[in-house]
């Protein structure tokens, strides 16, 4: 029987206030052509705009269903210059904990992994889940894992210090529920690429104002109707 450590956390927030009307799920099992390998890069491509259970690159599970209105991107970030080192995350097969086929980052020391899900123009991300594990089956205490905004960085959600499991076959599940109205990122591995990320479930939603906005869009179509009559009268 598998164990996990369930991490939760409820968060609304966005670019713009946002209601969920209605959703769609993806979810990125990393489950890549073999030609791959361990140590292969992630493909860029794995995860964008997914309509159907595989791709040229990749297979996928469904959630509530496709998420055809999102990208992804993949990075390991240089911690003390703060800055991209490569613009990708490695591949590996098995060892980590219970997990198979999963993402790290592409060096150890002094880097961090990041995967960041990017809406188009009209839709927002709900992050559901996503399961980490630590290599060869064993817990890594203190690990830093973190939920940023894709674009300033600032943080949304930390973890850390968390132990990340892996001993006996174990993982750990985060479940942040995160419905936010531009790119987030997910970040973790920081000096230790012995930690991967797999099941990445998300949702894409449609982004619409909260009732206060279209108080605010009415209130000011009234405006200018006043406006015009007034014109309309001193003519």
């Amino acid at each position: 029987m598998k164990t996990r450590s369930l991490i939760s956390s409820t968060l609304l927030l966005g670019a713009g206030a946002l209601f969920a009307v209605s959703a769609q799920a993806t979810i990125l099992t990393f489950d890549l052509d073999p030609a791959v390998g361990n140590y292969g890069d992630i493909p860029g491509a794995y995860g964008d705009n997914v309509n159907a259970a595989s791709d040229a690159v990749g297979s996928y599970q469904m959630g509530n269903g496709y998420t055809p209105n999102i990208t992804t991107e993949y990075r390991t970030w240089r911690i003390s210059t703060d800055t991209v080192a490569y613009d990708n995350l490695d591949f590996w097969d098995f060892n980590y904990g219970g997990l198979t086929n999963v993402a790290f980052g592409v060096t150890s020391s002094d880097h961090f992994a990041e995967i960041t899900l990017v809406p188009e123009p009209g839709w927002a991300i709900r992050l559901n889940s996503f399961d980490l594990a630590g290599y060869a089956k064993l817990d890594h205490p203190n690990s830093q894992v973190r939920i940023v905004d894709g674009d300033s960085k600032s943080t949304l959600i930390d973890y850390s210090p968390v132990t990340v499991l892996g001993t006996g076959g174990a993982f750990s599940t985060f479940t942040p529920n995160l419905t936010y109205g531009g790119a987030i990122s997910i970040r973790f591995g920081y000096n230790d690429w012995n930690i991967g990320i797999d099941n990445i479930n998300f949702d894409q939603v449609t982004a619409v104002p909260e009732p206060e906005t279209y108080a605010m869009l009415l209130a000011g179509l009234g405006l200018l109707g006043f406006m015009a009559r007034r014109r309309t009268q001193n003519a």
